[in-house]
């Protein structure tokens, strides 16, 4: 197989962080290179320096043997480099066809002064179909789920034609048919002569695709090779360097005091139903996407309208609260989305942060900057949020860290209940286990928790029950010790009938 991404003694410096360390990587066609790495490692920078969005301190790129120019993007984009991204490069407004052809319409008539939008259907239905990415050309960007914009973000990259694919994170959105489903797609780009970068941080999902690993831990390449030398146990090794976070957990039963409870909720895309928490209760919800997980969240955290029903917070009745009320009487939410619901990406750590409950920090009308950094330092702290630095603009950091922000600011204000979706989307192991320990100690301390997640295993780990929801409605619970597989697979996918 011959080269088709070179990168030569890449050094890159973030401020004063050096983010890469006289890096060389090779990508060949032909074959899928797994790029792995705790989050800070380098990895999504590495990507950004390949595809010239970042231009290197020092270091050279090849494409096919041709040198790049620093900063070329469309130079980059023209020798066949094509980069999905962890956060999402679409129009929200837009259809899926426009965001697909944007800035490569095919065109008709007198001087090719209209778009044919027959022909780029066509093309785009044939992709979709070709690999396997389902999506409707019409349907609206801001209205899809966080899985269908991703694959909308690959059917752009494909459509450009691109001959190296850059891959970040790519799984962390989709659940376990459509991780299969990805998975099959990305070997099939290697087959059919693509070189593939595939950035994940799930060994299992790796091991079994990859054809050629490159671990880096704090911006240096420490191992690199064929795929047969390595086992997952020297994989983790290599990434974490012998440090992990083991979760902390406990025994402590739940309490008696009800802190929500669901009453025949009825909203878009969701209902009737009805579910109650316990202080210091951990319950996780499952199915497959798009049934009525994201509209369950949204009407308990209210940025959804509830039609039907009520939702009671301890003994407030909070279903037609605003969101700012909710949180004041003690509801905290992590969206699945964190670019998009949040966090503020051009907002420092400490004023994201701050976010949480800014009221407490207002002194006089005025804002403490002051206080919002000392709050932050005990997030950072806490979390392990690295760079270390309150004063770093959020969305310049990695995806996991930016999650730990998320997820530390809405620990740290302590809510009486935590509805939180997706908690270690697009974390690598150490932070995953570290976060998984901070959200148990919390509910030790008498928070409820509320946990959405595609993955099973993290539900296993978190929750004490399991509940099912398919086509908007519970359809089964499970005790954490009976959520098997075999058990939660014909429940999501129609094996029971809807209680």
């Amino acid at each position: 197989m011959s080269e088709a991404l070179v990168m030569r003694q890449i050094t890159h410096w973030s401020g004063a962080v050096r983010a890469l360390d006289r890096v060389d990587f090779t990508a060949k066609y032909g074959e899928v290179h797994g790029l792995l790495g705790e989050n800070g490692a380098g990895k999504s920078t590495l990507l950004n320096v390949a595809s010239a969005m970042v231009v290197p301190s020092s270091g050279e790129v090849t494409v096919g043997g041709r040198s790049l120019r620093r900063g070329d993007v469309a130079g980059a984009r023209r020798a066949g480099i094509g980069v999905v991204y962890q956060h999402f490069m679409l129009v929200d407004a837009m259809t899926v066809l426009d965001n697909v052809v944007l800035g490569s319409e095919p065109r008709r008539g007198f001087l090719g002064l209209s778009v044919d939008r027959a022909s780029a259907r066509a093309s785009l239905c044939a992709l979709a179909s070709r690999h396997g990415l389902a999506v409707d050309p019409d349907a609206e960007v801001g209205a899809l789920s966080v899985g269908e914009r991703q694959r909308v973000e690959i059917l752009k990259v494909l459509a450009q034609g691109a001959k190296v694919i850059l891959l970040d994170e790519p799984t962390a959105v989709l659940a376990g048919a459509e991780i299969a489903q990805l998975l099959r797609t990305v070997r099939g780009l290697a087959d059919a002569g693509a070189a593939v970068v595939l950035v994940t941080h799930k060994l299992d999902e790796i091991m079994p695709v990859a054809d050629t690993l490159t671990v880096l831990r704090r911006g240096r390449v420490v191992a690199t090779g064929p795929r047969a030398d390595f086992t997952e146990a020297s994989l983790v090794e290599a990434m974490v360097g012998g440090e992990t976070h083991a979760p902390a957990h406990g025994q402590a039963p739940p309490g008696d005091d009800v802190v929500l409870s669901l009453d025949a909720l009825e909203a878009e895309g969701l209902g009737p139903v009805s579910l109650q928490l316990r202080a210091g209760e951990s319950v996780g919800v499952v199915g497959v996407e798009g049934n009525g997980q994201r509209a369950l969240v949204e009407a308990i955290a209210g940025v959804r309208r509830v039609s039907r029903g009520a939702v009671t917070l301890g003994r407030d009745d909070i279903t037609h609260a605003s969101v700012v009320a909710r949180r004041r009487r003690g509801l905290g939410w992590v969206p699945e989305d964190r670019s998009r619901g949040g966090l503020v990406l051009d907002l420092t750590v400490a004023e994201n942060i701050a976010l949480g409950d800014a009221a407490k920090l207002n002194t006089a009308g005025r804002l403490d900057l002051g206080a919002f950094e000392a709050e932050a330092r005990e997030v950072i702290d806490a979390m392990a949020i690295r760079p270390a630095d309150p004063t770093m603009r959020v969305g310049a950091l990695s995806g996991g860290n930016q999650q730990k922000v998320l997820v530390g600011r809405e620990l740290h204000w302590a809510p009486k209940v935590l509805v939180i979706s997706q908690p270690s989307r697009g974390v690598d192991l150490g932070a995953r286990a570290m976060l998984h320990q901070r959200l148990e100690e919390a509910r030790q301390r008498g928070m409820a928790l509320l946990v959405v997640s595609s993955d099973l295993d993290e539900l296993r780990a978190l929750t004490r029950r399991v509940v099912v929801m398919r086509r908007g409605k519970l359809v089964g619970e499970l005790s954490t010790v009976e959520a098997s597989d075999a058990r939660l697979g014909p429940l999501m996918l129609g094996g029971a009938e809807d209680r």
